[in-house]
């Protein structure tokens, strides 16, 4: 009897020791992220990656999308549209509902941290470039709508507004809560400081000595520039957002609570070249390369805490309901109240 206990208390200590993985890498189940990094690039598909895959000098090198724990996908059309634009599709994902307008209206559905802000979250905002039609500043130009970002701190990296707030990459200094904060660079048509340099500089501020938060990162230039063939700017502007990516994939390598996700909308399909001397031919001014429809279905990236909610196809609505979900079939419990069930 004494040597079946001993034999069962072996059992019991291999399986609590028991190493799990995902996509071949060291991954902690069931996770609760109390720091969720979310990267939305517009018109992103996982063919576009080919555009650094295929400069690095050994193709043994991954980028930081292969390196993501989770691949998945989502399905883009909600209730009116097919294919509905990167702004409507990335509000569909911060509120879980798929009857998006590109109206006032939208601001009446509540977004992801509207739920996190009673949880004791912080939650910030770094928008690159974008138009007037892109950005979520516009919900300060409806009634009754002004205080939608209430909840977050802004940065806009674009040209500021007479007495606005303002930012720069080599700031050091505690950013508010409610404030909408312009990149100084930015005083020309273009900004001299780089994304990844403005977005790793306001996240290490905003985040310091915070226990909960949300970090949302919105890109729609790389879009625009692939989408005019500007094939050179367009893949800096990608190297941008790996370099990005990659940085935050270390931030959650130092710690299980941390969930990294990359979600795109407005996803369109690009021609590639097919044999090497039209590559060549298309990276040095574009040739062989054409732009088509957009596509039904885009691709979404995750590493870290909750990585596991993200395999699969879904439909785009769903993304929020994810970071909230857990593993209910293991028994575990949530500090985070799920505001969907």
């Amino acid at each position: 009897m004494h040597k079946i206990l001993k034999l069962l208390l072996v059992f019991a200590v291999a399986s609590c020791a028991q190493v799990t993985s995902l996509n071949l890498q060291k991954h902690q189940f069931g996770k609760i992220p109390t720091k969720i990094i979310w990267i939305q690039v517009a018109g992103l598909s996982k063919e576009h990656i080919s555009m650094l895959k295929y400069s690095y000098p050994t193709r043994s090198y991954t980028t930081s999308f292969e390196n993501s724990l989770c691949v998945g996908d989502a399905w883009e059309y909600n209730l009116f549209k097919l294919r509905p634009s990167a702004y409507e599709g990335f509000l569909s994902q911060m509120t879980g509902k798929k009857n998006i307008k590109n109206t006032c209206n939208d601001f009446d559905r509540k977004p992801i941290w509207s739920y996190l802000e009673k949880q004791n979250y912080r939650t910030g905002i770094f928008e690159g470039e974008a138009t007037s039609d892109n950005s979520l500043l516009k919900s300060k130009q409806c009634k009754d709508q002004s205080g939608y970002l209430s909840g977050t701190t802004f940065w806009s990296m674009n040209k500021s507004t007479i007495n606005a707030k303002t930012f720069h990459a080599s700031d050091r200094k505690t950013y508010t809560k409610g404030q909408v904060y312009f990149d100084k660079s930015c005083k020309s048509a273009e900004c001299f400081s780089t994304l990844s340099q403005n977005v790793e500089t306001t996240y290490q501020n905003f985040t310091k000595n915070a226990q909960n938060f949300l970090y949302i990162v919105r890109n729609f230039k790389f879009a625009e520039l692939i989408r005019k063939n500007k094939v050179k700017a367009a893949k800096e502007e990608l190297n941008q957002i790996e370099k990005i990516l990659r940085f935050f994939q270390k931030e959650a390598s130092k710690r299980n609570d941390t969930l990294v996700l990359l979600t795109s909308s407005e996803t369109f399909e690009v021609d590639f070249p097919k044999v090497g001397k039209q590559w060549k031919a298309y990276e040095k001014n574009g040739a062989f390369l054409k732009s088509r429809n957009t596509k039904l279905i885009s691709p979404v990236f995750a590493s870290g805490a909750r990585a596991e909610n993200f395999c699969g196809i879904y439909d785009q609505s769903q993304v929020l309901a994810r970071i909230f979900s857990g593993a209910k079939q293991q028994g575990l419990e949530f500090s985070i109240i799920n505001p969907f069930e």
